[in-house]
């Protein structure tokens, strides 16, 4: 297993007045905050429409400052003065960063595996530096407007940033879950769900497995349904609302850590026969969304929980945490011996979606279901699908040369 970089800055999260998650970058060394990373913290706050796009930008900067200081560089003060990295300085924080992921390893091999996180930090360094040098930078002047002059200057930049990136040959495919493992999975969660009395452990990891398996629901998008996004007599559908696009309502009680769905607002309803909703959610809610309290007399009483409205809680009443759904999903794993999580469940459901439409005939409806399975999954685009269009291609090329080898077909040339 390759071990993460270790970088001598870290991220402090906290919540700013106005609810949002906002971030510090502090020195592990002297425990003082960037103060560059203040200003341009501020600054996603007010243009970054997701918090997660946010905080992605912070934490993507660690490496840049963990570098400049190993390199002597005051990097809070070359940014506040509007000055962009040299391109021996990229090239030199490009290197770094390679042998930090090495982790003194011998030889020149990187792993393949850690390619994307790799370039993602030289895309946060990038942005960064740019945001800086576009409101800072103090030009001479001369013949040549400010605006030409730092657009030549990134331009130029740029062209260093892209020889640094490092390519990936190997596109990847969408995991996913054998028939045999789902039922395996099925079995045992309905069987724990459903005995005398069972515990509200074992209805709230049927449920949320239930979710993920029939809709292809994100797990923080199940994290962050609320009561009134739950099909009711009025509705039928599911409602996937991203945090942004709410409208009123209490702060959530996990504050930095609460779940926030990174797809598109949608309402989905049940597409199977054999569906489990909305009487799981109807049970769920009426028997397990409840706060259990010992008595005096040793007795446990339970109370329905009012102090908020999301749907999925733990056994105090309070809104699951990512790390107790994380915790669900390794006991899943430990009692089926079924390799899981639950995006490949999302992935699993997504699969045989696409088969499906796949196997449409007509060219005008597959394209018609094609566009509802990009809403479906709350993608903006088709891009999105196409670790789904490789599997299945890669299934079809499976499936013709075992189908020819079968048959014995001859290839009369080869004699």
């Amino acid at each position: 297993m390759n071990k993460s970089p270790h970088f001598t800055y870290f991220l402090h999260r906290f919540t700013g007045s106005d609810n949002r998650p906002r971030g510090a970058l502090i020195n592990t060394d002297t425990k003082r905050p960037s103060l560059a990373i203040g200003i341009y913290d501020a600054a996603l706050a007010i243009s970054c429409a997701s918090p997660n796009t946010h905080y992605v930008s912070l934490t993507g900067v660690r490496p840049l400052f963990s570098w400049a200081q190993s390199s002597g560089i005051n990097l809070d003060a070359r940014l506040l003065r509007g000055e962009y990295l040299t391109h021996q300085e990229i090239r030199g924080f490009s290197m770094w960063l390679h042998r930090a992921f090495l982790n003194g390893r011998e030889g020149p091999t990187f792993p393949p595996d850690r390619i994307s996180t790799f370039n993602a930090y030289l895309g946060a360094a990038q942005r960064m530096i740019t945001w800086f040098v576009t409101q800072y930078c103090q030009v001479e002047i001369n013949e040549l407007p400010r605006n030409v002059i730092v657009e030549n200057i990134v331009s130029s930049a740029s062209r260093v940033w892209r020889e640094q990136r490092k390519k990936q040959h190997l596109q990847g495919v969408a995991a996913d879950l054998q028939d045999d493992e789902i039922v395996e999975i099925e079995t045992f969660l309905r069987h724990a769900a459903s005995g005398k009395n069972p515990e509200s452990r074992w209805l709230r990891t049927y449920l949320i497995w239930r979710l993920t398996i029939e809709h292809g629901f994100r797990i923080g998008e199940i994290l962050a349904l609320r009561l009134e996004d739950c099909p009711n007599r009025f509705s039928r559908a599911f409602h996937i609302i991203r945090i942004e696009d709410r409208i009123g309502g209490p702060p959530d009680p996990r504050g930095n850590k609460s779940p926030r769905p990174k797809t598109l607002g949608r309402e989905l309803e049940s597409i199977i026969s054999n569906s489990a909703f909305p009487k799981l959610v109807n049970d769920y809610i009426t028997s397990h969304r409840v706060v259990r309290k010992g008595t005096p007399s040793g007795a446990m009483s339970r109370r329905p929980v009012l102090h908020h409205n999301y749907l999925v809680v733990n056994d105090r009443g309070e809104p699951l945490s990512m790390r107790t759904a994380t915790s669900l999903a390794a006991t899943i794993r430990r009692e089926t011996g079924v390799p899981f999580t639950w995006h490949l469940a999302r992935h699993a459901f997504f699969n045989r979606a696409y088969e499906a439409v796949a196997r449409i005939e007509d060219p005008t409806q597959k394209e018609i279901r094609t566009n509802d399975l990009v809403h479906w999954g709350g993608w903006s685009d088709h891009k999105s699908l196409d670790l789904y269009v490789r599997r299945i291609r890669r299934q079809r090329a499976r499936t013709a040369l075992s189908v020819w080898g079968e048959t014995h077909a001859s290839w009369e040339a080869l004699g």
